[in-house]
């Protein structure tokens, strides 16, 4: 395998079912003690279950990893750097919406990041995108918005795969066609379709990689329950 993606839909129905808590609790106790408070200090229970929800989706993505014993209680979260357990495997979750997303390698390094189109500042919108080279558009506010989101998440995925900085080193970037250079290394982004059309909604997602793969090399997979 080169690289996983499992994605997840949270409904409100969902959100607002009765059995929730009893199952947020169940996946709260799976986690270490510092990550238990963490998130147990989410306040808003639709960020809480995205949360734990890519958590989840790591745990099943793992069952395709039969010599890796795996468990949630393994897992180390830095503060300034990614989550982690094991040298051979690099992952990484991302949420937006009530989309969460899961990425999984073991052969690269990886990141992902996927965001709900909303609305955006002018300001913010210019300040970013003229900032940006190889923009695709200048006018319609539509077409910058959607290439403010392309630009983001690719710039995102790009960071989080390298494991180093903030949103505010997107300006260290140095876009290329088909990804970036970001300390020192080249990084691949790729576009990726995870819903097309979600109750109206849009969505833009990208993931990064360490290594130049195609399409084909990547595993997309719906989970439809957890």
């Amino acid at each position: 395998m080169s690289v996983a993606i499992l994605y997840y839909k949270v409904s409100q129905e969902r959100i607002s079912s009765a059995k929730l808590s009893e199952q947020i609790a169940d996946w709260v106790d799976e986690l270490p003690a510092q990550k238990q408070q963490q998130v147990k200090r989410i306040r808003q229970q639709n960020d809480q279950v995205l949360s734990l929800a890519g958590l989840q989706l790591l745990k099943l993505g793992m069952a395709d990893f039969p010599d890796i014993l795996f468990s949630l209680s393994q897992l180390e979260f830095p503060k300034q750097a990614k989550p982690f357990f094991n040298d051979d495997i690099d992952f990484n979750i991302s949420h937006s919406g009530n989309i969460v997303c899961c990425v999984i390698s073991d052969t690269s390094k990886v990141g992902i990041d996927i965001e709900l189109r909303r609305e955006v500042k002018p300001a913010t919108l210019n300040k970013f995108l003229s900032e940006a080279p190889r923009t695709t558009t200048n006018s319609g506010t539509e077409n910058k918005k959607r290439d403010f989101f392309n630009l983001w998440t690719k710039n995102e995925a790009i960071i989080k795969a390298a494991n180093f900085g903030s949103i505010y080193n997107m300006h260290d970037i140095q876009h290329e066609a088909h990804g970036g250079h970001y300390q020192n290394h080249f990084w691949y982004s790729y576009p990726i379709e995870l819903v097309s059309a979600d109750d109206n909604k849009e969505y833009t997602c990208h993931m990064a990689c360490s290594e130049k793969i195609t399409l084909q090399d990547i595993k997309l997979k719906q989970i439809d329950t957890l």
